[in-house]
């Protein structure tokens, strides 16, 4: 398991310490993963919910909120874990740096707290609608996380091009975008999805691009690209 951060924050903001820190909390993030692993054998090779363990001394929220996002998605736990490397470190910065804009990028999963409205393009590989469609994104905090089964090196059941999931977590977001992503064999399964995220009240977004054809549910704008 790595992780290759590309984290944004305004000029005026930037500090030099950002970098060690940014480092210093995804060692404590993997060694409280290692750690876990070692006592629960399956907890990162699971693709299935697993219940969250009872009765462990120093448990900490972030194994619990891993476990609380594949329960939701029914996935398994390390299907939040960009996600939720992308906003732990976004908070460990904001705490001690007090930024009010940051991007942080994780395999291209993405937290994203903005002042201002923006644009987030949607790749999806090979698909000829990749880098053709984008969202807008209004000002907040958000997760936008992006699953595919064409491209990348996280495993999908699926064989869409690209599910990207907007939340107001991004764990959350990636979790569903993984989940929703391996119910997408064929353009036959776009309508299905997009009905399905109907009933999800934690995804305000999701792009489903399949090839050339696209399904789109929830309350943000999609833009089309020249």
């Amino acid at each position: 398991m790595e992780s290759d951060l590309l984290i944004g924050v305004p000029h005026k903001d930037f500090h030099a310490d950002m970098l060690a820190m940014s480092r210093k909390e995804q060692i404590r993030l993997y060694k409280l993963l290692t750690d876990h692993e070692a006592s629960y054998p399956g907890f990162k090779s699971s693709l299935e919910p697993l219940p969250v363990p009872m009765g462990i001394s120093g448990f900490s929220p972030e194994l619990e909120m891993m476990y609380q996002c594949g329960i939701q998605s029914g996935t398994g736990p390390m299907s939040a874990v960009a996600g939720l490397f992308a906003e732990a470190v976004a908070r460990k910065l904001d705490t001690a740096f007090s930024v009010p804009e940051m991007v942080v990028e994780n395999g291209g999963d993405l937290y994203i707290r903005n002042e201002s409205e923006l644009v987030s393009v949607i790749y999806a590989g090979s698909a000829a609608l990749s880098e053709k469609l984008a969202l807008v994104i209004p000002k907040g905090e958000w997760g936008v996380c992006t699953s595919s089964g064409t491209m990348g090196h996280s495993f999908s059941r699926g064989k869409a091009d690209a599910v990207t999931v907007v939340a107001k977590s991004t764990p959350i977001a990636d979790a569903w975008a993984t989940a929703l992503a391996n119910h997408v064999q064929d353009l036959s399964d776009i309508e299905p999805v997009l009905e399905r995220i109907a009933q999800i009240p934690e995804i305000l977004s999701c792009v489903v691009i399949v090839g050339d054809r696209v399904g789109v549910r929830g309350e943000l704008e999609v833009k089309l690209l020249s």
